[in-house]
């Protein structure tokens, strides 16, 4: 057998030795913000990331697909053999209620989804007052502040993003969105947290900053779905860098 041939063999058995999970966006898989992504993953973790091309000129075209998700679900969790599957965007569980519930079942393995991870991850960091941050409208901001609220959460709003194609990417630098959370959370002093939702915006390289320089835990919705699903694969990891939620790694509160 040829030097290359074994090396190609070595370089398949590390892939098979890695824990597969899976994650479904609901517009397309190849965002810049994915490559943030890909920086926190544990080395023994691979990421399969597929878009579900749902988006179209609005968020509400979300609602009522729970079936096309689920059938995707399926598909993905089958050809590529995932130990669990992240449903990524925050409005595709909350126009379709239980959703990644149904998707679990579906393919008999963990899954998790945006809002769901984040109220897990809060719950398991004892947080209730919040500073939600998006790229959102206000419209879009009022509908997460709502089911928060109704989980006894207490929700103070930053800033809308009213102009925005839904999915696009938002126009701020690293620094520019430390400054805007910085001066927001200013306004909101009774802040126990903030929470990023809206993978977008692309907090995870300011995590850590925000949190050593502002004194203010920092959750994110990609950040919190990683830890909720290798916490229901049993398994635990310090990754530093990105903040309180994973380099701690609390378990998850029952």
């Amino acid at each position: 057998m040829s030097l290359e041939a074994l090396r190609a063999g070595g370089v398949l058995m590390e892939a098979e030795k890695k824990i597969h999970i899976g994650m479904l966006s609901p517009d397309t898989a190849n965002r810049p913000h994915f490559r943030s992504f890909q920086k926190l993953l544990p080395s023994d973790v691979a990421l399969i990331n597929e878009g579900l091309g749902l988006l179209r000129n609005s968020y509400d075209d979300l609602a009522g697909k729970g079936d096309e998700v689920i059938a995707r679900a399926l598909a993905v969790a089958a050809q590529h053999q995932l130990r669990g599957l992240m449903l990524g965007g925050g409005f595709l569980t909350l126009f379709n209620p239980g959703l990644e519930s149904k998707v679990s079942d579906a393919i008999g393995r963990p899954a998790t989804a945006a809002v769901p991870a984040v109220t897990a991850a809060l719950e398991a960091l004892s947080l209730k007052t919040l500073l939600l941050m998006t790229p959102f409208s206000a419209a879009m901001n009022s509908v997460i502040k709502k089911h928060f609220d109704s989980l006894g959460f207490e929700v103070f709003l930053g800033p809308p993003f009213e102009d925005r194609r839904p999915g696009a990417s938002v126009d701020l630098t690293p620094e520019a969105l430390f400054k805007l959370a910085a001066e927001t959370l200013k306004k909101n002093p009774a802040t126990q947290a903030i929470y990023f939702q809206g993978a977008t915006m692309d907090p995870l390289p300011i995590i850590q900053r925000l949190e050593d320089e502002l004194a203010v835990t920092v959750v994110s919705s990609n950040q919190a779905m990683l830890w909720h699903l290798l916490s229901q694969l049993g398994l635990k990891y310090s990754i530093p860098g990105y903040g309180k939620l994973l380099s701690t790694w609390p378990a998850i509160a029952h």
